[in-house]
C-alpha cells in the first residue's frame, strides 16, 4: 500500500499552535522518506507541560516559517492520499483547525487511526498507546519528535498491513469493519472504530 503517516507537535494544550510536523511516507509498503519540520506556532504562545513532552522550546523555533507559510511544502504529502496517524482525532483536529486559523482550505485525503485499527487487531494488548506499541514490536524511537513518531505509526500499519493482507481501503474497511475518515473542501468526516457508525457523518465545518 502507498500512505503517509503523519504527527504533530503543539505549543501548548489547544488543538492549534503547530510547532512540529512528522511526515513519514511508504510507498509499496516501504518507508522511502521520514522528516521532521519545525514551525513557529501561531499565537507565539508556549506552556511548560508541552516542552517538557516534547522539548521544542520558543527559541528553537521563533526564527522558523508559521504553518502558513510551510502548507505549500506539506500539502503534496497529503492531498489525494491514504493519510495515517496515531489517534487521529488529534492529529487531524489539529491539522483542521490550523487550516481554519488560517483560512486555508482544506486538501482533500482519506485517513485512519492507528489506535483504533491496532485495538481490533490486537485486543489482548493492555495499551494501544504508541510506546506501548513501539515496545511490543521491538522499535527504538524518541517518543513525541513528530517524525519518530510517524515513523512508529507507519511501522504498526504496515505490521497490520502484513498480518492481515491488506492491499487497498476497502481491504482495510471490508476486513477490519472500521470506518475510514475523509477530509475534502469544507467537509470532514471522522473515522470511527466501527463501520456502520459513519453513515451520513458529513459534517460541514465554517471557514473564513
Amino acid at each position: 500500500m502507498n500512505f503517509v503517516a503523519i504527527d504533530f507537535e503543539t505549543a501548548s494544550s489547544g488543538q492549534n499552535g503547530i510547532c512540529s510536523v512528522g511526515i513519514c511516507t511508504v510507498t509499496d509498503n516501504k518507508v522511502i522518506e521520514c522528516k521532521e519540520i519545525l514551525v513557529k506556532p501561531d499565537p507565539f504562545e508556549f506552556n511548560e507541560y508541552n516542552i517538557a513532552i516534547h522539548h521544542i522550546t520558543p527559541e528553537m523555533v521563533i526564527n522558523e516559517p508559521d504553518f502558513a507559510h510551510l502548507w505549500n511544502e506539506i500539502i503534496p504529502y497529503l492531498n489525494d492520499r491514504i493519510v495515517i496517524a496515531h489517534n487521529a482525532e488529534f492529529d487531524v483536529g489539529t491539522l483542521l483547525n490550523t487550516l481554519d486559523y488560517f483560512n486555508i482550505e482544506y486538501p482533500t485525503f482519506d485517513y485512519l487511526c492507528t489506535v483504533k485499527m491496532s485495538q481490533k487487531v490486537y485486543p489482548e494488548l493492555k495499551s494501544h498507546r504508541l510506546n506501548s506499541l513501539a515496545e511490543e514490536m521491538g522499535i527504538d524511537f524518541n517518543h513525541h519528535q513528530a517524525g519518530d513518531d510517524a515513523y512508529v505509526c507507519a511501522e504498526i500499519f504496515l505490521r497490520i498491513v502484513k498480518e492481515l493482507k491488506l492491499t487497498d481501503l476497502n481491504d482495510v474497511e471490508e476486513k477490519l469493519q472500521i470506518g475510514v475518515g475523509h477530509i475534502f473542501p469544507g467537509h470532514h468526516i471522522p473515522c470511527t472504530k466501527n463501520r456502520k457508525k459513519n453513515k451520513s457523518a458529513v459534517k460541514k465545518t465554517a471557514q473564513k
